[in-house]
């Protein structure tokens, strides 16, 4: 008489708890994943040196010219590093969004998919 009882059950946790489960976890994901790229830092370090790496400053014109493009040899190398995290982290933002919009839909589908194959198993075509 019980087993009556746990299909709703199954459901009411499946399209509920579960699904706001689901929403939770891809939430968890996509906030692991810009804290793992550091985003927000490397958009307000763009055009800052690559590790710091600055030359001290000679005497003269040549130590200024010197000093000159090696902080700009550095801070290009710096927003090219950069500018390439930006991209990347991008790309795998986009490849998670639709990974999630797949799962969301396989987590919606699946009990309807599993009642349709039960039927074609038990009555057929």
């Amino acid at each position: 008489m019980h087993y009556f009882s746990l299909v709703p059950t199954f459901f009411m946790w499946w399209y509920g708890r579960g699904l706001k489960d689901l929403f939770s976890f891809l939430s968890a994901l996509f906030s692991y994943t810009s804290n793992m790229f550091s985003v927000t830092t490397l958009l307000k370090t763009l055009f800052s040196p690559w590790k710091k790496l600055v030359g001290e400053r000679g005497r003269g014109i040549e130590g200024l010219k010197l000093w000159l493009v090696d902080n700009l040899v550095s801070r290009a190398v710096g927003f090219i590093v950069r500018l390439f995290m930006i991209i990347f982290f991008l790309i795998v933002f986009i490849l998670f969004a639709f990974f999630a919009v797949l799962a969301v839909i396989f987590w919606i589908g699946m009990p309807v998919f599993i009642l349709a194959a039960f039927i074609y198993i038990f009555i057929g075509y």
